[in-house]
């Protein structure tokens, strides 16, 4: 009796986290209601926000409302957040539901004989990674993150704190796992990397413009329409080679000019107002 009645609440616990995932699935799908340009409303995501966090505490073996959860902090740090102290706040946040998120997995991964996330190599990881449901997203979005998190803080100072480093192995471990996450998410993190991270000798002497643009085309060609991945491109493109001007400058006028993706509102604004921004920085 007392096994049925424990199953019944594994059972019922289950079911209930499930629900949660449901209602945090229905505010994400609605994040941008009420949004002006590049500006989300509160209103939704923070309820998403608060969804995935009591999926997380009643299923806390479950990946999916960990990396939806990540998902949505960023969101809301990107596009809610106005002050650079709102934007820390959030990505604090964000950290640390990443620590909580690389932990589980970490176990799931010794349970398969596997030293941890920051001892294996890479390609380890993702191996194991692959046959656990949710871990490839994870390691994009707390890599996702960590970038805004280098962003809010200054670039030198995440670059001091190794968040360079872990970004690019985190997003390195999401594209061996899967490519096409998030319409080439993990070649778009780890492109925007090398052509924002700061080239400090014996620290990030691998940052790389030319890399930059070799892997924001490997994301291009996974979702050509991306404007976030295209406004991206333009950038590393004439920082690695101001002749490619004309086509880049071509680049963001067709960002602003094209309709945007309904599931995307939000984040396409935000990428044709930094395509306008560039334009103008350029003299376009």
């Amino acid at each position: 009796m007392r096994a049925i009645a424990v199953s019944a609440f594994v059972l019922f616990t289950a079911a209930v986290g499930d629900g949660q995932l449901a209602v945090g699935d229905q505010q994400w799908a609605a994040r941008a209601e009420g949004h002006q340009g590049r500006r989300a409303s509160a209103t939704n995501i923070d309820a998403a926000i608060a969804a995935y966090q009591r999926a997380v505490a009643q299923n806390p073996n479950d990946l999916e409302p960990r990396w939806k959860l990540l998902r949505a902090i960023r969101f809301n740090g990107a596009y809610v957040a106005t002050t650079d102290e709102e934007k820390k706040q959030i990505y604090n946040m964000g950290k640390r539901a990443g620590e909580e998120a690389l932990a589980l997995i970490d176990r799931q991964l010794a349970a398969k004989g596997l030293r941890s996330v920051t001892k294996a190599k890479e390609k380890e990881v993702a191996d194991a990674a692959r046959t656990i449901p949710g871990a490839g997203e994870v390691f994009l979005w707390d890599a996702t993150n960590w970038g805004e998190w280098a962003l809010a803080y200054g670039k030198l100072a995440a670059v001091r704190q190794g968040a360079a480093d872990r970004i690019r192995r985190e997003a390195t471990i999401a594209m061996l796992v899967n490519p096409a996450m998030e319409g080439g998410g993990p070649a778009r993190v780890l492109g925007r990397l090398h052509d924002e991270t700061p080239h400090v000798p014996f620290l990030t002497g691998w940052a790389s413009s030319r890399e930059a643009v070799k892997l924001l085309n490997e994301s291009l060609k996974i979702d050509p329409t991306n404007k976030i991945t295209r406004v991206f491109l333009a950038e590393a493109m004439v920082d690695n080679n101001s002749n490619t001007a004309p086509q880049a400058i071509q680049m963001l006028r067709e960002v602003i000019s094209t309709p945007n993706d309904p599931q995307f509102e939000v984040e396409h604004a935000a990428a044709q107002a930094d395509a306008r921004a560039l334009l103008r920085e350029w003299g376009a």
